[in-house]
């Protein structure tokens, strides 16, 4: 199915949360049908779900990864920091306005302040989750490198593989423009592999994807600029 391009104005979380529902369906082979017959939501929904025009409610994000069988954790992460902000960003005019008839502009600063700690507190539990489930976390961690951008690289070996303490992940599809936690992992990744993927900032922009493609042809693979799997082993595996 070729896919309609995203609004432009989507939040970053509903964008990556959008971008891997396709995903799911894409490598399902569900139908928009399909869907609308395994599932309580109408065709119509899940076209507007798919296409950014609607953030989808949980139940129908647990729908979809579980006929995909694919892990929801994640998606719910992403979901919930995207209502979050469209929460903040539906309060803040009210906010605005009370603010302009009293002549005071707090309201405004606070909720900003509000949102920023809201987000970091989702960031925290997420990687507190990843830190818990996962078998590596008990391994004595390699040297530490700070990332540039927002994310961190923190490196665990564990056997032959190196995790950077943003993503688990080996399989989830990684490619340009896109955003989150999985492509701070990828970036960590390059750069103890010695190439330079620039700012660890979580968005897969055109020097990640050249350094990816770059990885690709040193390990004699399709140079395509996409982590999938394959790509996944090669980023992963220390001598």
């Amino acid at each position: 199915m070729r896919w309609k391009a995203l609004p432009k104005s989507l939040d970053p979380h509903a964008w990556q949360l959008v971008v891997e529902l396709r995903l799911l369906k894409d490598h399902s082979g569900l139908s928009l049908k399909s869907l609308q017959a395994k599932t309580p939501f109408s065709r119509s929904s899940w076209e507007r779900y798919l296409n950014g025009k609607a953030l989808p409610p949980q139940a129908a994000v647990e729908a979809l990864a579980r006929m995909a069988g694919a892990d929801v954790t994640p998606l719910l992460a992403l979901r919930d920091a995207a209502q979050r902000t469209s929460t903040a960003a539906a309060v803040t005019p009210a906010e605005n306005c009370s603010a302009a008839q009293n002549g005071n502009p707090e309201p405004e600063i606070r909720v900003a302040a509000l949102s920023i700690a809201a987000g970091a507190l989702l960031i925290s539990a997420i990687t507190s989750v990843l830190l818990i489930t996962d078998p590596w976390h008990e391994q004595t961690p390699a040297t530490g490198v700070a990332g540039v951008g927002k994310y961190a690289c923190t490196y665990i070996r564990h056997g032959d593989e190196l995790f950077a303490g943003n993503s688990t992940t080996a399989s989830h599809l990684v490619m340009r423009n896109t955003t989150g936690p999985d492509v701070a992992e990828v970036q960590c990744l390059l750069l103890r592999h010695k190439l330079s993927p620039g700012d660890v900032d979580g968005y897969f922009g055109e020097r990640t994807e050249a350094e990816v493609k770059r990885l690709q042809r040193m390990d004699h693979v399709p140079a395509d600029g996409i982590v999938g799997e394959q790509t996944w082993v090669l980023l992963r595996h220390v001598e």
